[in-house]
């Protein structure tokens, strides 16, 4: 997955800082819109595992409220609810990335204060 923290920071001091940032929100901003239209592709989401207990005997384990469920399935809806599951991680994944993106543009791109640590020091909220 790429990374996008301290892109800015290999900017050269020499005048290409516009050049470079335009360059940098421009390719940012087309792949959120990729990204944008993968979500739409993802399909069922659930959260939670699916375990296969004893022969015919699925359970589909979640938390409600802080409290852990489980649930008997039967294998055509244990099939669907791992596929369900598996699309909740992708769209983790997804929104994750576009979560990146949208704060290096904001920090890097958007006139800010001047801070004491440099953005490189800052940990990125996840």
């Amino acid at each position: 997955m790429p990374t996008y923290k301290n892109e800015a920071s290999l900017i050269c001091s020499n005048g290409w800082k516009t050049l470079f940032m335009s360059g940098m929100k421009s390719r940012l901003s087309r792949r959120y819109a990729a990204l944008q239209k993968s979500l739409a592709s993802i399909g069922p989401v659930s959260q939670g595992s699916v375990a296969f207990k004893a022969p015919g005997s699925w359970r589909w384990t979640f938390k409600v409220r802080g409290k852990t469920a489980c649930v008997a399935l039967s294998e055509e809806q244990a099939s669907q609810m791992t596929q369900a599951i598996e699309n909740h991680k992708k769209l983790e994944e997804v929104v994750r990335e576009m979560r990146e993106i949208t704060q290096t543009l904001i920090l890097e791109t958007v006139p800010g204060v001047r801070r004491r640590k440099p953005l490189s020091e800052i940990p990125k909220a996840r």
